[in-house]
């Protein structure tokens, strides 16, 4: 998992690739509480496009896993 600074209290969970397999498995990180100058939003629905498969897939080399697709 990806370092987190000593403020990452939130832990939250969704999907991700891990490596170019193209396999989606559950995923769990950290995350810092909002502040005074961030926003919040709730998402309610996330599409896959054929752009987030290559960038699962790595086929342009430039992929940083664990990567959350959509």
């Amino acid at each position: 998992m990806a370092q987190t600074t000593p403020n990452h209290k939130l832990t939250v969970a969704g999907w991700a690739a891990h490596d170019p397999s193209g396999v989606i498995t559950p995923y769990t990180f950290k995350r810092r509480v909002n502040g005074a100058d961030d926003v919040s939003i709730k998402i309610l629905y996330c599409g896959i496009c054929h752009t987030d498969i290559h960038h699962v897939k790595n086929d342009w080399g430039i992929t940083m896993y664990p990567v959350v697709p959509g």
